[in-house]
């Protein structure tokens, strides 16, 4: 019997992990243009509070990029 290293399972554990967030945002962004505003985060997230929101939105453009998202549904 083969196993299979830890290392690969983690590996694909973070892969899918990964995919699964970039889905969220994905779903989020309702007008894909490739940011969340606050109106499609209270729509599609609303774990997002607007403190969060505005927390997380780095340079202030009232947007979340993919990365900012990721911030703001961290916390």
């Amino acid at each position: 019997m083969r196993k299979t290293p830890l290392a690969i399972v983690l590996g694909a554990l973070f892969v899918s992990s990964t995919a699964f967030a970039a889905a969220d945002f994905t779903v989020v962004d309702a007008n894909a243009d490739g940011f969340v505003t606050a109106e499609e985060a209270a729509v599609g997230a609303p774990e997002i509070t607007a403190d969060s929101f505005k927390s997380a939105d780095a340079n202030g453009d009232g947007a979340l990029t993919a990365e900012e998202y990721a911030v703001a549904t961290a916390e």
